[in-house]
């Protein structure tokens, strides 16, 4: 088996180094494509002199970003990392586990702490309401002390493993998400397929979360609310659009009337 581990960064100076040493560590080809802001890059491929540094001349956004990333990478999985994440020194090595203990299953995400507060967690995996919102599963509660790989609904692009086969059936990620959402809707899409996606809390993930855009600034209320439409109009089976409808709809209204009142 082979690897590529990928990160993409847009204003992230405070944490790429950081997230480059713990990508570094692992057994794998390693590319760092920067969407632009803040960065270094001939410093970064000086300290860095084993990672593909990839400078795009503009924000292309998350979806884009990755997509050209991947396009060029080699390894038959891809690991996506953001760069306010960062893997344990035996994550990857977690990963092969599971993929050996499961090699039907071609999509696997991480146990995500809080880098600020390592005994909360900041997700378990991806998962989606019955109204069609998407979530981190476990966001905020302890940290459970004992936890078994098992299904969720999709992985978390922060930190997500895919295999290169059906990374290419299904296209990548939908450019038209720009960025957020994009990696409930390519778990989402793989469901629809008949895939399986796995939790494995052996692969450990500290995250900050929002390091870049902020938790509420604009830009994150604006595309978070378009995507999360834009996702459920998309991929929600005709039976159960049809039976949550109005329901997501009031609901998203309601939050759109709160946050503009905040």
């Amino acid at each position: 088996m082979t690897f590529s581990l990928i990160t993409l960064s847009y204003h992230s100076k405070a944490q790429i180094e950081r997230c480059l040493s713990a990508l570094v560590a692992q057994d794998a080809e390693i590319i760092h494509a920067d969407n632009g802001g803040d960065l270094d890059m001939a410093a970064l491929a000086k300290k860095f002199p084993t990672v593909r540094q990839m400078a795009n001349p503009v924000n292309f956004g998350f979806a884009v970003g990755m997509n050209r990333a991947v396009a060029e990478s080699a390894g038959a999985w891809i690991g996506l990392i953001n760069p306010d994440a960062f893997i344990d020194a035996g994550w990857l090595n977690a990963m092969k586990a599971a993929i050996a203990r499961y090699p039907d299953v071609k999509l696997f995400t991480s146990l995500q702490l809080n880098a600020e507060q390592p005994d909360r967690l900041d997700g378990a995996g991806d998962a989606l309401t019955f109204f069609g919102f998407p979530y981190r599963a476990g966001i905020g509660h302890p940290v459970p002390p004992h936890m078994e790989i098992a299904e969720v609904f999709a992985l978390c692009g922060a930190h997500m493993l895919i295999r290169r086969d059906l990374w290419d059936e299904l296209g990548g990620f939908d450019e038209d998400f720009f960025c957020y959402c994009e990696d409930a809707d390519l778990g989402f899409r793989a469901r629809l397929r008949g895939e399986r996606c796995l939790f494995v809390p052996q692969a450990i993930v500290s995250h900050i979360g929002s390091a870049s855009l902020g938790v509420r600034s604009d830009f994150a209320l604006y595309h978070g609310y378009r995507n999360r439409l834009w996702l459920y109009l998309k991929n929600m089976p005709l039976a159960l659009l049809i039976a949550t409808f109005a329901i997501h709809i009031g609901l998203t209204l309601l939050g759109a009337l709160k946050d503009t009142l905040r």
